[in-house]
Formats: C-alpha cells, structure tokens, sequence
C-alpha cells in the first residue's frame, strides 16, 4: 500500500468563512472516487485545527501499489477535484508518498 499525502496553505486572499465548507467539499468529492478509481482504498481531507502546523489543509489517501497512484493523479476525476476546488483556493503545496 501506498500512502499519499498532500497539504496546502490557503491563499492570502481566500477568506477565513469559505475554509470549512471548501474542505467539507473536496473530503466528499474525494472520498466519493474511492472504487471509481483503480487502487483507491481511502481518501480523506482534513482542515487544521490545531496550533503548530505549518500547513492548513491535508489530504490523505491510500492506494495500492505506486502505478496506482501514478494513475491516480492524472484521472480525470481526480483532477477536476484539483481543478475545481483546491487549486484555486491553495498554494504552497507539499506532498510526501511512502509504502506501507
């Protein structure tokens, strides 16, 4: 198993009132291609809460095997999520992947 992990900052701009409901979207449209894409076994966004983090919004997701995620991350589904919701909200993206 692959674990994926990916975190973001919002945008300077982005405001303050938006962050929840953007990070209640993105969780359940992500969550919603698990078994739509192949090797996709969870998937979950998570907005920080807590002091001490240097980054505001986390996505973890697991796949099966690293061809997987490499076709993970070019499916269509799961680039209109990118596309639609976070990168337009997010910058300083951070990712870190590692076998279970």
């Amino acid at each position: 198993m692959v674990k994926h992990l990916v975190m973001w900052n919002f945008k300077e701009d982005f405001p303050e009132e938006k962050k929840e409901a953007l990070a209640k979207e993105a969780d359940a449209r992500l969550k919603a291609l698990v078994g739509q894409i192949k090797g996709l076994t969870f998937a979950e966004m998570k907005l920080n809460r807590l002091p001490g983090s240097n980054r505001e919004l986390l996505l973890v997701s697991d796949v099966e095997t690293a061809e997987d995620l490499a076709a993970y991350q070019v499916h269509p589904l799961h680039v209109a999520v990118a596309t639609e919701i976070i990168k337009p909200a997010t910058c300083d993206r951070a990712c870190f992947d590692y076998e279970v």
